[in-house]
């Protein structure tokens, strides 16, 4: 059987959750089966993030679009859809693509008109909407005009389907596929990750580490995980807070740890692409979020047996069942925050119980094989037809 070939298209602008998802695919799917091409739109004034270069590791082929010719800094680009437009037709008009598969606003919004005007099927994943200004709301409203002609739309949670279904999609072409991970997890190697990342941040054994993996913006709620770190020191309780990721908000964050006198209960180690080894050093992980889809973070803390306490949004409470595998906390509430983390903290036999059957959870629904086997599925439909 010949190799389908599929124009894979999505901005790595920061890797967050969506980067990690895709990378995640990239790495596992069939490639005796697929041809998949990256065509990424970038900023070309930025250096090479670690998305790239893990493509490159992987031996794929790269198309890069600049998404702008220059930073917003320094004005607006009025023509960059179309620019973006006239670079990715000219692509996919000499690569004789069976499929198209986009990722994300932008993706959707040059991808989708192509995809129809050359009679090319396209799948769209959707991970959410964020709407931090008023540019990003226009582009969302966009993005879920455009989505109205997509052959098909992956869901990464049933709040999203909904969301999809009120913006006057066709149900029958939205399919749930919930992210995955993977579940192949030493314990020797975990245990020596703990301990060689505590010491490494002057971390006793006896404190209690609360950890967040991810972007730092808005979005994620990190202020009330700050805030509730103020009440937990409050309560006498010997805490340590690792917020482990980049983005926007970062300064205002450290800004707030300052005004706190918190700096050596708070710890920012940036980015970091080996979060595998990080992981193990957290005794509860933390998610905030004031909006969420599946959030990868949460699913790869999990997997590592880590107690988690997550606000009940988005695509989380088709995870998290509060009490069994994590808890569940309202978001923007630091009071309730505080409260689950303590319970956890002082609850030897909670705490045990939450860590296995969060990774029995991980283990029997979110697993990376079948993940990726349901997508190669939509990608078969979509091509037979």
């Amino acid at each position: 059987m010949s190799l389908r070939k599929i124009a894979y298209i999505l901005t790595p602008i920061e890797f967050g959750g969506s980067d990690r998802v895709s990378l995640n695919f990239l790495r596992n799917v069939d490639r005796n089966q697929f041809q998949i091409v990256p065509i990424l739109l970038t900023r070309p004034w930025e250096i090479e993030n670690f998305f790239i270069q893990e493509l490159k590791k992987e031996r794929y082929p790269i198309h890069k679009v600049p998404v702008a010719r220059f930073p917003r800094s320094k004005g607006r680009d009025w023509f960059r859809i179309i620019r973006c437009y006239r670079f990715i037709y000219s692509i996919l008009k000499k690569g004789s693509f069976d499929l198209i598969h986009t990722h994300g606003y932008f993706a959707d919004i040059v991808g989708i008109p192509i995809a129809k005007k050359m009679s090319i099927p396209i799948i769209s994943t959707c991970h959410g909407f964020i709407s931090n200004d008023r540019n990003l709301r226009i582009y969302n409203l966009l993005d879920r005009i455009v989505l109205r002609f997509a052959d098909k739309i992956i869901a990464v949670s049933e709040e999203i389907k909904k969301l999809l279904i009120r913006s006057k999609i066709q149900e029958s072409r939205i399919e749930v596929i919930l992210n995955a991970v993977d579940t192949i997890i030493v314990s020797e190697q975990m245990r020596e990750n703990r301990k060689e990342k505590r010491r490494s941040l002057n971390i006793g054994e006896e404190e209690l580490v609360v950890g967040y993996v991810g972007r730092l913006s808005e979005e994620k709620g990190i202020k009330n995980l700050i805030e509730a770190g103020i009440l937990l020191i409050k309560s006498g309780v010997p805490v340590k807070i690792l917020i482990i990721g980049d983005g926007s908000q970062k300064k205002e964050l450290e800004e707030l740890v300052n005004r706190n006198g918190l700096t050596s209960q708070v710890i920012f180690p940036g980015f970091q692409n080996d979060i595998e080894n990080w992981l193990p050093a957290l005794d509860i992980f933390c998610l905030p979020s004031l909006m969420e889809g599946t959030p990868m973070s949460l699913l790869e803390a999990m997997a590592y047996g880590i107690p988690v306490v997550a606000s009940a949004v988005g695509g989380i409470p088709d995870v998290v069942q509060s009490g069994k595998n994590g808890i569940l906390v309202s978001p923007n509430n630091p009071e309730e925050l505080k409260e689950a983390i303590v319970n956890i903290y002082r609850d030897k036999s909670l705490r045990y119980s939450l860590a296995t059957e969060a990774r029995n959870t991980i283990q029997r629904n979110y697993n990376m094989d079948d993940w990726t086997k349901r997508i190669e599925e939509q990608y078969n439909l979509l091509l037979q037809r």
